[in-house]
């Protein structure tokens, strides 16, 4: 069984913590990812897990049994890094191998191994090459077949597509996904792109400043954030923040010319704490070119677009609402163009707001 349970775990260097109190439980089988920006300290926890970094208090559980104060070669844990580390000298076959040859696997079993998860990962005719003759994707694969060649409980992913070009990581998302389809096997990816992890895990957990600020699936963290932090951070293009001012529990913005009042979904909360400033956060694509099979669900207005950023499927417009700057996401049939007042329809069905002192969620 590969569950795992991260209970109440602190890491201080020196008077400095960086890790404050983290607890995930990560059920056997599940893809969870540990994500945040620079220095939030996933990969110190990711380090912890695998036994890399010692743990200054709490407690790991693996299927149950207290591992805290093992060492890594005592885990059942296979860890793949940002930088492959793949043993120069050795072709891909030996460097596959070389953990089994370690742990006294005989060689039969060795080579029924490699020839197995070299077909998994489609590197057979890449058996007898070194690394400097591999291509990048090539060597993340051959990193991830050393790791499975183990058969682990736990696979561990430190940042591993963040030296590739941006075509060739989507491709090994789409790789990753699948292997995990196939192996069933728990994972914990580390990574700083929301992206991944959006389009990767069963649930995230996001960080900042060594604290857990939520654990969810992809949907609840998107739809559903504990804060302005995870709002922000998650979603491409962000979520627009507007510093807005409340009127009888209704907030108002400036749209071109003309005040709008909005009765938020947590208006109600907004009363009951007596704001009289808050940030009303809207996702882009809650601002379109109007829609009539909607109408009844948005709000009509008209704004003028300083830029346009056609994107392909959609186009990319960026305006102001009371001074600030906002992006909406419509249609490349819009016929959007800069500088003209354009219609737009606001879908406030999403719309959250946030203390704008603590940035906690009003619900």
């Amino acid at each position: 069984m590969g569950s795992l349970s991260i209970n109440n775990v602190t890491k201080s260097f020196g008077s400095t913590q960086v890790l404050k109190g983290i607890n995930i439980d990560i059920a056997d089988g599940e893809f969870l990812i540990l994500v945040g920006p620079s220095g939030c300290g996933k990969s110190t926890l990711m380090n912890m897990i695998a036994g890399l970094e010692s743990v200054t208090s709490g407690e790991l559980l693996m299927a149950g049994k207290d591992v805290t104060h093992q060492s890594p070669k005592d885990r059942d844990i296979a860890m793949v890094f940002q930088s492959y580390a793949l043993y120069p000298t050795m072709n891909v076959a030996r460097n596959i191998s070389f953990g089994l040859e370690m742990r006294k696997v005989p060689k039969p079993e060795r080579d029924r191994v490699v020839s197995e998860v070299a077909n998994l990962l489609q590197i057979d005719h890449l058996l007898d090459r070194k690394p400097s003759e591999l291509s990048g994707g090539q060597r993340q694969r051959v990193a991830m077949g050393r790791a499975l060649a183990r058969s682990p409980e736990v696979f561990l992913f430190d940042e591993p597509l963040s030296n590739l070009d941006a075509k060739l990581r989507v491709e090994m998302r789409t790789e990753i996904k699948k292997l995990h389809k196939r192996l069933g096997t728990t994972i914990v990816y580390v990574t700083h792109d929301q992206i991944e992890a959006m389009t990767l895990a069963d649930r995230i957990a996001v960080m900042k400043d060594g604290v857990l600020q939520q654990l969810g699936t992809p949907a609840e963290i998107y739809d559903d954030p504990a804060n302005q932090f995870v709002a922000g951070f998650m979603g491409s293009p962000a979520m627009n923040f507007i510093d807005c001012p409340v009127v009888d529990g209704q907030v108002q913005v400036d749209i071109g010319p003309q005040r709008h009042q909005f009765e938020l979904p947590c208006s109600d909360a907004i009363r009951a704490g007596g704001y009289n400033r808050v940030v009303m956060g809207l996702r882009p694509e809650m601002i379109t070119q109007p829609k009539p099979e909607s109408a009844e669900h948005g709000v009509a207005a008209v704004m003028d677009f300083e830029v346009t950023e056609p994107m392909g499927a959609d186009t990319l417009g960026i305006g102001q609402w009371s001074g600030q700057d906002i992006q909406a996401r419509l249609s490349p049939e819009a016929g959007l163009q800069a500088g003209a007042n354009t219609p737009i329809q606001i879908d406030l069905s999403k719309a959250v707001a946030f203390d704008p002192a603590s940035g906690a969620r009003i619900r």
